[in-house]
């Protein structure tokens, strides 16, 4: 089998990365700071880190045996204080993570979305592998505040011509400054740094021994005993009049929303990047992730872009009036 070297020089040419666990790397201790747009309007692996928005800690929870089994990024600052931004639970949830004691990425068992660590940044990636090497797509990084910042090479920054500058300036192409450790990993092929790491894993993960090995059963017994114990919680509460109540509520709202979707119509993107769309005459898009929907009114006419800071009117998605209670696809 042959040995997967990985050389990489950290805010140089790649990131430096060892080959951690997934719940090691993470800390507890450490603030991020989060991004809740990531880009790859080109195809090629380097992403557009944009729209910082929390600073966030983050919290795991562990097996009496050791295990890591539940991820949650928690908003540190702010009024949104004690927000969760982003969870995966591998016992009481519908995560799944395995290779322990080289686990490497959590996975949703219907959004295949979850996360991964590689050296100070966290992922929360899209469209994971079911053999957990590969992924399709970024919805939130996380920096760890006081990344160490690149070391001065004593080489002068290259002026840019006059026509350059001035094209800059008339593309507004220039980027926000979120500091070194962002421009650091703007300017990095996620995807290969990302399924490097991954594969590199998944080696070490064939490689365990038996005793090893036992970690992944130790975690499917917690959450088959976590579910025996929900199961039987949820029986208790449907034998209560409260219950009994609230499923009539429940049934009169759902006849309630029979006849508002018809007033409705449902928009999937399947364009393989995040978009906005636009009712026509409002300013505020909203934001619907790759392979997402949403639903909005079949009244009006909408367009959609790539970019929510971009000009122009966008591209029309779907016309007033043509498919209520129905779904458009935007591909």
């Amino acid at each position: 089998m042959k040995k997967i070297i990985l050389s990489v020089v950290l805010f140089v040419t790649t990131i430096t990365f060892s080959q951690n666990n997934l719940f090691s790397t993470i800390s507890t201790t450490a603030q991020y700071d989060e991004y809740w747009g990531a880009y790859d309007q080109d195809g090629d692996g380097v992403y557009k880190i944009s729209n910082k928005r929390f600073i966030v800690k983050f919290k795991l929870k562990f097996l009496p045996s050791g295990e890591g089994y539940s991820i949650k990024a928690v908003v540190d600052e702010g009024k949104s204080k004690g927000h969760v931004v982003q969870s995966d639970d591998m016992v009481e949830g519908y995560a799944r993570c395995s290779g322990y004691p080289y686990e490497s990425i959590t996975r949703h068992k219907y959004e295949k979305h979850g996360f991964v660590a590689i050296g100070d940044y966290v992922f929360y990636v899209d469209n994971v592998s079911k053999d957990g090497t590969s992924f399709n797509g970024i919805k939130n990084v996380f920096i760890k505040k006081g990344t160490a910042t690149p070391k001065s090479t004593g080489k002068k920054k290259k002026k840019l011509s006059f026509m350059k500058r001035l094209k800059a300036l008339k593309n507004k192409q220039k980027p926000h400054s979120y500091g070194p450790a962002h421009k650091a990993l703007q300017s990095q092929n996620l995807d290969k740094l990302i399924t490097d790491y991954l594969v590199a894993m998944k080696t070490k993960q064939d490689g365990r021994t038996s005793a090893q090995k036992k970690s992944d059963k130790n975690v499917k017994e917690a959450k088959g005993k976590a579910i025996d114990e929900i199961k039987r919680y949820n029986d208790s509460i449907r034998a209560t009049p409260a219950h009994k109540r609230l499923k009539a509520h429940q049934a009169r709202m759902k006849n309630m929303d029979k006849n508002t979707s018809k007033k409705r119509v449902t928009i999937y993107n399947r364009t393989g990047k995040d978009i906005y769309i636009y009712k026509e005459g409002s300013r505020n898009g909203t934001r619907i992730n790759n392979n997402s929907s949403t639903k909005i009114d079949c009244s009006s006419n909408y367009t959609y872009k790539f970019n929510s800071n971009s000009n122009g009117t966008g591209s029309r998605c779907y016309n007033a009036n043509s498919g209520c209670g129905k779904s458009v696809t935007i591909k």
